[in-house]
């Protein structure tokens, strides 16, 4: 993965913040460009997005993308389908509930491993916010400090989980050297009370935590070990082809809204306090977007636009997953990934 430090003036990944209220109505009109729909209610197509999680403050730019009716410039009425974990969005859309998901590439690993068939069109964040944490008190500094510690994790099939199990084996550790308990996204009590020695998280998450009075902590950071990407859009391969013009509409109106995010935080957060079901605190909200605009950015997509992705990477981490022992197959992500829609947005 690119190494190189997001700018706020160009484009970032997973924060800062912005938004909008700009249906401005240009799409109705004959001037409109070429790529834009002009597409009543009753015309709009749904696309079910199987999502990792509920709507959270960090996919700010999707509500601003909601609201200010980008994808209904491209024809397309969206459904939010929630879930507990990539591993939770990529079964639901493989289930036939959904049309595209919003996972991390180890789901992508784990599903194609036993035989699913998929294409990522989109990298959301093409680098890894992946943590372990623990309060300073646990002196849990170093990777091997987590050997024989009981740490929480999202649930059984979320980055959170995986992301972990890949900081112990690259270390000489698997999970069977700690133990793992699933809190949900309300880990803090069980962090502060003690039931777990660390959690295992996102940078957004943490924030969250901390800005709630979690107080300090030491971080290992997944990135430090295999930097590749949190989260991609993934279609069914079957989809793929009939249903081109339609992902690439969906994704058009989701580039759309982080471009007018970046421009417009104060509309953004304003957007996403409606919306985001941990969205009550305004600074809170306006971090979590910079993280997440921050994290959607990086050399490559500098060079080559949002959303590009970093194939080599991600083979690189099927690599691992299968010295790990976590998958049995090699998994060619050369022809699960390509960068067609992209390039063409």
């Amino acid at each position: 993965m690119t190494d190189s430090k997001p700018t706020f003036s160009k484009l970032s990944r997973r924060q800062l913040l912005a938004a909008g209220v700009a249906a401005t109505g240009v799409s109705a009109t004959t001037f409109a460009a070429p790529w834009v729909r002009k597409a009543g209610a009753a015309e709009l197509e749904k696309v079910r997005m199987a999502a990792w999680s509920p709507r959270l403050a960090e996919q700010a730019n999707i509500y601003v993308s909601e609201q200010n009716g980008f994808f209904k410039e491209q024809g397309i009425e969206l459904e939010w389908v929630p879930g507990q974990g990539s591993g939770d969005a990529l079964k639901n859309m493989i289930a036939g509930n959904g049309d595209i998901a919003f996972v991390g590439p180890e789901a992508i690993y784990l599903a194609a491993d036993k035989g699913s068939k998929l294409k990522a069109v989109y990298d959301i964040y093409p680098t890894n916010v992946f943590n372990v944490f623990a309060l300073k008190s646990k002196q849990i500094i170093t990777p091997q400090d987590l050997k024989g510690k009981k740490i929480g994790v999202i649930s059984m099939a979320s980055g959170t989980r995986y992301n972990l199990a890949t900081i112990l084996a690259l270390n000489g550790m698997s999970e069977r050297d700690v133990e793992l308990v699933a809190l949900g996204l309300s880990a803090a009590p069980a962090i502060l009370d003690g039931k777990v020695d660390a959690m295992a998280s996102t940078d957004s998450i943490l924030y969250g935590m901390q800005a709630a009075g979690l107080g300090t902590v030491d971080v290992i950071w997944a990135r430090d070990y295999l930097n590749t990407s949190t989260d991609l859009f993934v279609v069914e391969e079957k989809t793929f082809e009939p249903k081109k013009d339609l992902f690439t509409r969906f994704l058009r109106a989701y580039r759309k809204g982080i471009d007018y995010t970046i421009k417009n935080p104060d509309e953004a957060i304003a957007i996403t306090q409606k919306v985001a079901i941990d969205g009550k605190d305004p600074v809170r909200v306006a971090a979590s977007m910079k993280l997440r605009l921050l994290c959607s950015q990086n050399a490559n997509t500098r060079k080559y636009g949002l959303g590009w992705i970093d194939i080599a990477s991600l083979q690189e981490g099927a690599r691992l997953y299968k010295d790990a022992g976590f998958i049995k197959t090699d998994v060619d992500m050369n022809a699960i990934a390509n960068n067609e829609l992209v390039k063409s947005l």
